[in-house]
C-alpha cells in the first residue's frame, strides 16, 4: 500500500510539473468537424493580449490524422488589431517528409505539429485580437484535419 500511495505521489509531481507552461499566454484550438476542414469553415480565436512591452512568439497548431491526402497544408492567417487593422498571411505547412513520413509528434494515427507564424511580435496595444484561420487548399474539404489551433507564447527580445 505505501508503495503504491509513493507512486501516486510521484506521478501527480510529474503531471504538476509538466502542465506548468511558464511561456504559454494563449492556447486554443477548434475541433473540426467530422475531421473534414471544409473551405467554409473559419476558425475564429480571440485573445485578450495586455502586454504591450515583451515580444511574443505566434504558433499555427494543427493536429491532423495519417487519413490526410497531402503532405503541406496551405492556411490563410487573419489577424485584427483591437483598432480594427487587418493583417491576412498564406502560409504553408509542412506535415511530411517526401517519403511520406509525417512530421510532428503522436500516438497512433493523430499528429500534433506546432508552426512558427510570428516572431518576436510586440503587440503595440493592449485589448482583444481576434485570429481567423482558414484552409487554402484547392480541395474544398479537407478529410484528415482534426484540430486547427494558436498558440501565443512570451518570446525573447
Amino acid at each position: 500500500m505505501m508503495k503504491m500511495l509513493k507512486f501516486l505521489c510521484v506521478l501527480f509531481l510529474v503531471v504538476i510539473v509538466l502542465s506548468c507552461d511558464s511561456k504559454r499566454v494563449y492556447e486554443q484550438y477548434e475541433s473540426i468537424p467530422d475531421f473534414e476542414w471544409s473551405q467554409e469553415n473559419t476558425l475564429r480565436f480571440e485573445v485578450e493580449i495586455t502586454d504591450t512591452i515583451h515580444a511574443h512568439n505566434i504558433f499555427v497548431n494543427l493536429r491532423n490524422s495519417g487519413d490526410y491526402a497531402y503532405s503541406n497544408l496551405w492556411v490563410f492567417v487573419k489577424s485584427i488589431s483591437p483598432d480594427k487593422e487587418v493583417e491576412e498571411k498564406k502560409v504553408e505547412i509542412a506535415l511530411a517528409d517526401e517519403t511520406g513520413a509525417w512530421y510532428g509528434s503522436g500516438f497512433g494515427d493523430i499528429f500534433d505539429l506546432q508552426v512558427p507564424f510570428k516572431k518576436n511580435v510586440v503587440f503595440p496595444k493592449s485589448g482583444k485580437y481576434v485570429f481567423k484561420i482558414k484552409q487554402g487548399m484547392y480541395d474544398p474539404k479537407l478529410k484528415g484535419i482534426v484540430n486547427v489551433g494558436i498558440r501565443i507564447e512570451k518570446g525573447i527580445r
